[in-house]
């Protein structure tokens, strides 16, 4: 009986290893402040996507949100544009090329009637681990920016995400 209560145990252990999400070793401390209002970013997603400027290489989006993301919304543009018009969603999200650089940039929140995108030496990363697994380090706008609405924001953010593979 009691091999089979131990053996039992450890089988549901592993399971439970096993079926814990990639999300759930990511860490994530910061936040987005837009208007004057902190914002706390809870949750960070990090996934590869197909070089934009080289294709042999890798890019990598890493999410940083202050609501959990769905697996199936995570990369849809347009499910988390719709999240962010809705306000049950605030995000920044940056697109780092293999060199650490963010070579494409997303701030959303309600507030803003357009989308903050682009490219910008004001939104940058900074490395601490960035390899085909892993990636950690601080995003940030190096100063104050506004919106397109002339809103003022500003995000500062440390984070460690498992990189998930290409699709």
């Amino acid at each position: 009986m009691k091999r089979t209560v131990l053996f039992g145990g450890l089988l549901a252990a592993v399971a439970v290893a096993v079926a814990s999400p990639v999300a759930a070793q990511n860490k994530i401390e910061g936040s987005l402040v837009v208007d004057g209002k902190p914002i706390k970013l809870t949750h960070v997603y990090a996934y590869a996507v197909k070089g934009f400027f080289d294709p042999k290489k890798q890019d990598v989006v890493v999410l940083m949100a202050d609501a959990e993301v769905p697996a199936a919304t995570l990369r849809d543009h347009f499910a988390l544009a719709d999240l962010a018009k809705a306000g049950k969603l605030h995000f920044v999200q940056q697109t780092i090329n293999t060199e650490g650089q963010v070579i494409n940039f997303e701030v959303r929140h309600e507030r803003f009637k357009m989308p903050e995108s682009g490219g910008s030496s004001y939104q940058v990363f900074e490395p601490k681990t960035f390899d085909k697994t892993t990636i950690s380090g601080r995003a940030r706008t190096t100063a104050p920016q506004k919106s397109f609405d002339d809103i003022p924001y500003t995000y500062d953010v440390t984070f460690s995400a498992a990189i998930a593979p290409l699709k």
